[in-house]
C-alpha cells in the first residue's frame, strides 16, 4: 500500500515560493548546485551517468579511501552522547594514541571537521577574547567563531596578524593549507604569534598525512599550536575529525562543546579503520605513497606551466592546483567539456570562492597514475587554449 501524502499547509506554500524563487535566481546567475552521482566506483574511477570518467577533483590525496583493512567486529553505533554512555574505550583509545604521535597532551574525537570548528571556538572564545581569521578560511571555522562571544577581525588571506593589538587572548584562526588555493601561511609568522603570547587555532584537514611524515605542517612548526584540527576525511580516507590540545583545554571541549555534548559518539565501526589509516600513514607505505603524490603534483605542475591560479604552489607545495576562470558560466563549461573527455574536475563558484573567483578546483592523488596526469593536462590544455585562458608566454606544452 503507497503511504498518503499529506497536502501541504499554507506556510508551506509560501515557504516553496520563496525557494523557488531563490532556486531561479542561482540558475541565472549559474550558481545552481546539484550533487554528482557517481557509480561503480573504483578509487578515481568512476560513472558519471553514462561516462567513464577519472577524477581531479577528490580529497583522497593518498588513495586510501578505497582500503578495506581486516577489522575486529564493533557495535554499529555508540547509542548515546559520549557523556551520557556512548563513551568506549576504543574512542579512549583512539584519542590517545592519536594525541601522543602528535606530540599533544590529549585529543578528543568528532564526527566531523565541521562539527569540531562549529564547537570548538564557541565553547572556547569569550567576550574580551580577540580573534583574527582569514578572510579566505573555511564556512566551519567562520560559523564557529560567529557563534562565539570573542571579537572577530578579519585578515587579509596569508596576513599575520598585528602584534600589538590588547584582548584577554589573541587567537589566530587559519587552514595550515587551503581548500580551494592549495596555499597557506608562513610557519614562521605562526611560531611569531605563539612566541608573542598568542594562541593558533589551526586547522590541517588539508596536510594531515602529507606533511612531515604524516604529521602535517602544525610538525614543522617550532612551537606547537594551542589547537590543532585534524579532519580524517581527505588523505586519511576516513571521517571524523580530532581536536588536539592540551589536558585542560580538552577536557573543557567534553563537557562544553555543544557539537561534542548534544551528539552520538563516532561509530565504533570507524575506529579500526582510523587506526589501520594512522598506521600506514605514518609507516614505510606512507611514504612511498607521498612520494608518488609528489611527483604527480610536480609532474602536473611541469605539465600546466606559469599560469594564473597556480601561484599557491610557488608558497608550498600542495595537491590543489587550482586553475582561475572568474566567470560562472565558463568556469561550468569547462568542467562540462572536461567531463566529455573522460575527466571529473568540479567547477567551484561563489560563495564557495569569493565573487569573481569561479574555477577549476584540480587535485592530486597518489593514485593517478603518470600516463593519467600527462593525458589529462593535455587535455585540459587544450581546453584552456581554446577558452581563450592560456597567453602566448604560459602555454602548457605536454
Amino acid at each position: 500500500m503507497t503511504p498518503r501524502v499529506s497536502p501541504p499547509s499554507p506556510g508551506n506554500h509560501a515557504l516553496d515560493e520563496r525557494l523557488r524563487v531563490a532556486l531561479e535566481r542561482e540558475r541565472e546567475q549559474a550558481l545552481e548546485r546539484r550533487c554528482p552521482a557517481p557509480t561503480e566506483r573504483r578509487g578515481l574511477h568512476y560513472r558519471l551517468g553514462d561516462r567513464e570518467v577519472v577524477s581531479f577533483c577528490s580529497n583522497d590525496y593518498l588513495g586510501l579511501a578505497e582500503e578495506r583493512p581486516p577489522a575486529p567486529l564493533q557495535p554499529s553505533g555508540a547509542a548515546a552522547s559520549r557523556l551520557v554512555c556512548g563513551d568506549m574505550q576504543v574512542h579512549r583509545d583512539i584519542e590517545h594514541r592519536f594525541a601522543t604521535s602528535m606530540g599533544f597532551e590529549d585529543a578528543v574525537l568528532f564526527p566531523s571537521g565541521f562539527q569540531a570548528n562549529v564547537g570548538v571556538p564557541a565553547s572556547l572564545l569569550q567576550a574580551g577574547d580577540l580573534a583574527y581569521s582569514d578572510a579566505l578560511n573555511h564556512a566551519s571555522l567562520i560559523d564557529g567563531l560567529r557563534l562565539s562571544s570573542a571579537t572577530r577581525r578579519i585578515l587579509g588571506h596569508l596576513e599575520a596578524p598585528p602584534r600589538a593589538e590588547p584582548a584577554a587572548v589573541r587567537w589566530w584562526f587559519v587552514e595550515s593549507v587551503f581548500s580551494m588555493d592549495g596555499d597557506g601561511p608562513a610557519l614562521a609568522d605562526l611560531d611569531t604569534h605563539l612566541a608573542l603570547g598568542g594562541c593558533v587555532y589551526l586547522d590541517e584537514a588539508h596536510a594531515l598525512g602529507l606533511y612531515a611524515n604524516g604529521r602535517g605542517r602544525a610538525a614543522q612548526m617550532s612551537h606547537r599550536p594551542t589547537i590543532l584540527v585534524a579532519p580524517l576525511g581527505k588523505a586519511l580516507g576516513c571521517a571524523g575529525a580530532f581536536v588536539c590540545a592540551s589536558s585542560q583545554v580538552c577536557a573543557w571541549i567534553r563537557g562544553h562543546a555543544r557539537a561534542f555534548v548534544f551528539t552520538t559518539g563516532v561509530s565504533p565501526v570507524l575506529i579500526p579503520r582510523i587506526a589501520h589509516a594512522l598506521e600506514l600513514v605514518a609507516g614505510p607505505e606512507g611514504d612511498r605513497r607521498r612520494e608518488l603524490l609528489w611527483r604527480n603534483v610536480e609532474a602536473l605542475r611541469t605539465l600546466l606551466g606559469e599560469r594564473a591560479g597556480l601561484g599557491g604552489l610557488e608558497r608550498h607545495a600542495s595537491p590543489i592546483l587550482p586553475v582561475l576562470v572568474g566567470d560562472n558560466r565558463r568556469a561550468l563549461a569547462l568542467s562540462a567539456e572536461l567531463l566529455d573527455r573522460g575527466w571529473h574536475v568540479q567547477a567551484i563558484r561563489p560563495p564557495t570562492v569569493p565573487e569573481d573567483g569561479a574555477r577549476l578546483r584540480i587535485t592530486v592523488s597518489a593514485a593517478h597514475e603518470p600516463q593519467t596526469v600527462e593525458r589529462f593536462a593535455r587535455d585540459l590544455c587544450e581546453l584552456l587554449d581554446r577558452h581563450g585562458l592560456a597567453s602566448a608566454s604560459s602555454r602548457c606544452e605536454p
